[in-house]
């Protein structure tokens, strides 16, 4: 459990990379994304339980991101983002191994493939989760424009739940 905790502890303090690339100060970190992902899949289970196994889903979500505590935040911006599926695969084997955790490399394994509904739905949920940053975030930084994200993020989309909340925001 304590190279789970160190690892876990990295991530509380890890910003995320995008929101600094634009100047954002004291942006969120990358398990803090992690965390709203999940509270927004424990919300939705109230009214998609039939639909989904929420139990999967909010572990997709709190796993997703896990490999970051080694890697770092890349972002599309940088030159390591072209190799960074490998790289994240790598970094949670080793997170696997360490920990002798398989479970949280299975969880990645399939956020990444998105081959079940419930990593589709954690998949997008990462994406509505950076659309409602970059909301919060233009609206305390009047000077900032950070519509880029609202547009990758609508790009992503997987599911027509993901699609029913972003039109709802």
């Amino acid at each position: 459990m304590k190279n789970l905790l160190n690892y876990s502890t990295i991530i509380k303090h890890l910003e995320r990379q995008g929101w600094k690339r634009k100047n954002i100060k004291n942006p969120e970190t990358v398990a803090s994304h992690s965390w709203h992902m999940a509270i927004l899949a424990l919300y939705l289970s109230k009214d998609y339980e039939k639909e989904y196994d929420f139990n999967k889903v909010i572990n997709l979500c709190l796993c997703h991101d896990l490999a970051e505590s080694i890697i770092g935040d890349i972002t599309p911006n940088d030159d390591l983002y072209k190799n960074k599926k490998e790289i994240e695969k790598e970094a949670m084997k080793k997170i696997k191994e360490e920990c002798n955790f398989d479970k949280v490399y299975d969880l990645f394994i399939e956020y990444e493939e998105k081959n079940t509904k419930e990593a589709k739905l954690a998949n997008d949920l990462d994406q509505i989760d950076m659309y409602i940053q970059s909301l919060d975030y233009e609206n305390k930084h009047k000077d900032k424009d950070l519509s880029e994200f609202r547009n990758s993020a609508l790009n992503k989309l997987l599911t027509p739940l993901g699609r029913k909340i972003i039109d709802s925001l």
